[in-house]
This record gives structure tokens, C-alpha cells and sequence, in this order.
């Protein structure tokens, strides 16, 4: 007696049955063809981002327009600058220049050494920024960084070199009676500047400011020592990794390990000056900058122009 096939499973043998139907050409009604997708538009760029994009480009190309004219692009060097011609040529258009000869008959110049500085404000108490050695973030952080101590002690710490020790611009408010004293050694600037007083940087040899720019015009007096400055326009600005306040990530466009984690800022434009006693140094606003010096040094800042220099009232700060 013969043996039946095994039977199969009822929807095993429909399978079978249909895919012999379809081979000869029954196979009912085709399963419906998937649906087309229409190709998607990418995705637009937003109206923030497409801003951003339009300023860069039209900053390059300014940037490419100077470029063809040695005197547009160049840092120009004057003597003897007149308050006219610096309005014109470099004020109002936002032009950094170097200065000679404005500061020729400041006593300050030649009497600022360590020695003269200590005798002539001794032991008053002055604010400073210390412990900046050990921080990445002292700039951002000034506030931590203050420190307070007599002159003659911070003297003693900037006299060996190193950025660890350092009064500046920041502490001007807190000092003026202590400094009080140098004031006989300066003179004025009328061409440019009003009577109000500068701010007083004093450091040693290393002492170190990162790139940032400022809210405002600046005029640079350089008195005893020297300083390494790099000036960087605003049309680099996309390059210079700029996310906190004023301040670059990139920190200090020399620096190799730095450009090695902003590749982009290798190639910025930017111009070096070593100011030297008795130079000014003209910084517009917006303008990135960093800072070093090179021996002890002691500069002043001024800020108070005969023309307006409010850019700060509106700065976009968050």
C-alpha cells in the first residue's frame, strides 16, 4: 500500500499554487506598485545662519578690495600726526596706525624704571591681577584674578618676568591715589585726547594678553620697555572661533598647539608691530589684538577721544 505525500500546511500549498499561477500568467490581481516619494528639497538654511553666511562673504570681499592697494591695506607708520589727519584718515574710517614723536618730551620715558617706580609710590596698596599663571580663563575671569598688595611686593613680582603678576587697564579705578604720584611725569596728547586720565599697564617680560577686541577706540602710549602686538581686522572674525564676549578661543594666533585645534586661524590676516617708548599705537574698535611684552613694561591706555567712542552702549552682549 502506498504511502500519501505528506500534506502541506493549507497556506504553504496557496503559496505554491500562486507562484505556479504567476508563472503562467494567472497570478490574480498584481500586488499594488509601492508608492513614488516625491525627492525632498534640502533642508533650507536658516535665516539666521544664511545672515551669517551673506556678512562673511561681503567682508572678504571688502577685505579683497583692500587688498589690491598697498596704502588701503598696509599698517601705516606717521610722525607728528595731526588731530585733523588722524580724524580723517584713520578715526572716522577705523584705520590702525602707529604714532612717533607725540610722546617725545614725556619725562616719564626715561625716569619708569623698577627702581624709580617703587621710591615714587612705595608701599601705598594698589589692585592688581594675580594668579593668572594657573588659569586658562583669567581674562574672562578678572574679577577673580584681583589681587591686592602693596607696590613695592607687586614690583618684586614683575621684576623677574612672567604673566602671572599683572596690573592693568582693569585696575585703574581702584588705583588712582596710589598712582597719583606719576602723574607729574606724563604729559598730554591734545591732538587727539581730552585732559581725562589713561589706564596704567604694568608687567614684566612675558606678561600676556589673549586676542579679543574692544568695545571702544583706543589709543596705546607706550612708555619704557617693549611690546609685541598683533592686530587682526573684523573681517577675520569667522576664522577667530569668537563664542565668549570679545574674546577668541583660539587665544593666541602664535601659539601651535592652539592652531592645531582652530586650523582656521592659520591663515588670517594679521599685522605685528613692536611698539618701542614713545610709540602710540592707534587700535579701532572691533579690532582683535593680542598682546605680549617683551621686557618690563609700563603703557598706558585712552580711551577719551574729542570725537564719540560709545560703541559699547550697544554691544550685543549675551
Amino acid at each position: 500500500m502506498s504511502k500519501r505525500p505528506p500534506s502541506l500546511p493549507t497556506h504553504a500549498a496557496d503559496m505554491r499554487m500562486q507562484m505556479a499561477l504567476r508563472q503562467i500568467g494567472f497570478g490574480g490581481p498584481a500586488a499594488p506598485a509601492p508608492r513614488a516619494v516625491a525627492p525632498q528639497p534640502p533642508p533650507q538654511m536658516s535665516e539666521d545662519r544664511l545672515a551669517l553666511k551673506r556678512r562673511d562673504w561681503l567682508l572678504d570681499v571688502m577685505e579683497g578690495q583692500r587688498a589690491l592697494s598697498p596704502y588701503a591695506s598696509g599698517l601705516l607708520t606717521a610722525e607728528h600726526l595731526s588731530g585733523e589727519d588722524f580724524l580723517h584718515n584713520f578715526y572716522a574710517p577705523g584705520r590702525p596706525v602707529v604714532i612717533k614723536g607725540a610722546m617725545a618730551d614725556w619725562p616719564a620715558l626715561a625716569r619708569w624704571t623698577p627702581d624709580y617706580l617703587t621710591d615714587a609710590v612705595g608701599d601705598a596698596v594698589i589692585e592688581y591681577q594675580g594668579g593668572r599663571s594657573g588659569a586658562g580663563d583669567y581674562e574672562l575671569a578678572k574679577d577673580r584674578h584681583k589681587r591686592r598688595g602693596p607696590f613695592r611686593e607687586f614690583i618684586a613680582l614683575v621684576r623677574d618676568g612672567g604673566n602671572d603678576a599683572y596690573l592693568t587697564a582693569y585696575n585703574s579705578a581702584a588705583n588712582g591715589p596710589a598712582l597719583a604720584p606719576l602723574q607729574a611725569d606724563l604729559e598730554t596728547i591734545d591732538a587727539y585726547l581730552t585732559r581725562a586720565p589713561g589706564m596704567l599697564w604694568i608687567g614684566g617680560e612675558g606678561a600676556f594678553t589673549p586676542l579679543h577686541f574692544d568695545l571702544t577706540n583706543n589709543l596705546l602710549a607706550q612708555v619704557t620697555g617693549t611690546k609685541r602686538v598683533i592686530l587682526i581686522p573684523p573681517s577675520q572674525t569667522p576664522r577667530l572661533a569668537h563664542r565668549t564676549h570679545v574674546f577668541s578661543d583660539v587665544g593666541d594666533v602664535t601659539d601651535a598647539a592652539r592652531l592645531a585645534v582652530h586650523p582656521q586661524a592659520r591663515d588670517v590676516l594679521r599685522y605685528e608691530v613692536l611698539l618701542t617708548p614713545g610709540d602710540l599705537l592707534f587700535i579701532p574698535i572691533g579690532w582683535w589684538h593680542q598682546v605680549r611684552s617683551e621686557s618690563f613694561s609700563t603703557m598706558l591706555t585712552y580711551t577719551g577721544f574729542h570725537w564719540p567712542n560709545a560703541g559699547h552702549e550697544g554691544y550685543p552682549a549675551g
